[in-house]
């Protein structure tokens, strides 16, 4: 689910006041397996009312790995524009499908669970005297975008989430739990952009949330050293795995060039990405694919990588159905279905953050070797080497353990690791967005920076983070006078300067809805 312009969808009249609402229901099914895995059936299960169509993506790219795409057309229409679907990937079709469903309970279910809840309305320091300090976050801590005018007397709105290490209920604003706009009262402006960071799904809350917080670690690990700010410190692999040797290999017979990188080993967990390219620009499904993208943190080092390997090639796959041509995703898709995506999808896709269509379709029209030059000098950088048995490791065998550790290595660090739950009533799958207050994502997008970022900013002596006067464009870091203290001073960061180093990379931050960009390309070519 991408994100969407927050002034025009907070404003649109279309969006309605929250109501409670029906989870599960008898629905459509297409294209999907006769025979589904019980995870599956169990996500079906508690999705609301709409049909169902699913098919394989995997024939767009040569890789050949399953990746299955899977969307909901709800029936109701109180949802205006939403469009729920997700897209997963495996070494097995089941994988893939689980993955696929798994994320569009991701989605739909923090709406469906946040929107009856009882808001509390006020500012930090007025609802501290009522519910004590302990129980509200303190928005000082939350990653505020660089000269906010958010502080502990700002009126919010907030909603309950957990404290996972007692259970505790502790107030969050809305403007850090919510993931669409759905979520807010009507008329409520959030000071910014809502995230989707954090969401996890799986049979029950504790792995939910271990799922959530791994995907927090990893952004938050990898935020400043990837993408525009590359740093290019390539994987040595000797001494890995069979089953990670082996998918090299095969990558490196069809002509892709897959570049393992490494981006922090922080709380003892491996982080790590992998971006390639194909030798033959040429030879890439669609130019996009190009900058395809592999992320993963995880307590064992060859888990995280199989996973970053994975995600590379489904992000390839991704990448040009989501934004090449439109013939070109007709190619795997029922008779009709993009046209009918795009027509369910258009309310949204009319209020979506306009930077990100604007990147996307600045790229879209690239040929092969234009994109790579775009990306030459960061993204397939190559600077310098570390040894990939040189990574920490530790055996987790499932998913429970590996979301166990992470919050361990967390809260063992300090951090009070919270929740939203947004499980369905009955038990059957856990859904949450997790949140830590403290770890930090959309720096380099949305501004957004806390004493984390700005601390490796400082130990890089990077211009982006500055101290003296405050500028147009050198703002405020929003921090506790504690934070203050710590880094000797109020830092400033340098917006205009972040934006100039994003420049044409901004679509690895953000991307439009699916379709989007081409849609409106050709829009423009029967215009023109």
């Amino acid at each position: 689910m991408s994100e969407h312009d927050q002034d025009a969808r907070a404003r649109d009249p279309r969006i309605k006041s929250p109501r409670p609402y029906t989870y599960g229901g008898p629905r459509v099914i297409e294209g999907l397996p006769a025979s589904l895995p019980e995870p599956v059936r169990a996500y079906l299960d508690i999705l609301p009312k709409g049909r169902i169509v699913g098919f394989p993506l995997a024939p767009l790219d040569r890789t050949g790995i399953p990746v299955w795409f899977v969307s909901l057309f709800l029936d109701d229409p109180f949802f205006v524009g939403a469009m729920p679907s997700g897209i997963g990937y495996g070494a097995t079709d089941d994988e893939a499908l689980i993955g696929a469903v798994a994320e569009i309970a991701e989605n739909l279910m923090p709406s469906l669970a946040v929107m009856p809840r009882k808001k509390e309305r006020g500012s930090y320091h007025d609802l501290t005297k009522v519910f004590g300090i302990g129980s509200v976050a303190d928005p000082l801590t939350l990653c505020l975008p660089a000269g906010s005018p958010v502080g502990r007397d700002t009126v919010l709105e907030w909603t309950p989430s957990v404290r996972a290490r007692t259970g505790e209920t502790v107030l969050m604003p809305l403007d850090i739990a919510a993931t669409d706009y759905f979520e807010l009262s009507e008329g409520y402006k959030p000071f910014t952009n809502l995230i989707t960071n954090g969401l996890g799904a799986g049979p029950d809350v504790e792995f939910a949330l271990g799922h959530g917080l791994l995907e927090l670690l990893q952004r938050d690990g990898n935020g400043l050293l990837f993408r525009a700010l590359d740093q290019g410190v390539m994987l040595d692999l000797d001494g890995i795995g069979p089953e990670n040797r082996a998918m090299l290999a095969r990558l490196d017979d069809l002509g892709i060039r897959a570049l393992p990188k490494f981006a922090t080993d922080q709380f003892g967990l491996t982080n790590i990405y992998v971006v390639g390219h194909d030798r033959n620009p040429a030879d890439a499904p669609v130019p996009v694919a190009l900058s395809a993208c592999g992320e993963a943190c995880d307590p064992d080092r060859e888990r995280a990588l199989r996973k970053a390997l994975l995600e590379f090639q489904a992000a390839r796959v991704r990448k040009a159905f989501g934004h090449g041509p439109l013939s070109f995703a007709e190619r795997v898709t029922p008779p009709g279905y993009v046209n009918a995506f795009i027509q369910k999808a258009l309310p949204s896709l009319d209020l979506e953050e306009s930077r990100a269509l604007k990147a996307m379709l600045e790229w879209i029209v690239l040929p092969p070797e234009g994109l790579r030059d775009v990306l030459k000098d960061t993204v397939y950088s190559e600077r310098s080497t570390k040894a990939f048995t040189d990574l920490p490791t530790t055996e987790a065998p499932d998913g429970h353990a590996r979301g166990r550790i992470a919050r361990e290595r967390l809260e063992e660090a300090g951090f009070d690791v919270l929740y939203v739950d947004c499980s369905p009533p009955g038990g059957s799958v856990g859904v949450v967005k997790a949140i830590v207050p403290g770890l930090e994502v959309e720096t380099m997008s949305y501004h957004r920076i806390g004493e984390r970022n700005a601390a490796k900013l400082i130990e890089r002596d990077h211009p982006l983070i500055t101290f003296g006067e405050a500028s147009e464009t050198k703002l405020p870091v929003l921090l506790t006078p504690e934070a203050l203290d710590r880094l000797g001073g109020q830092p400033l960061f340098d917006v205009a300067l972040a934006d100039e180093i994003v420049g044409r990379h901004y679509p690895l931050y953000r991307e439009p809805e699916s379709h989007h960009a081409p849609f409106r390309l050709e829009q423009q070519g029967r215009a023109a």
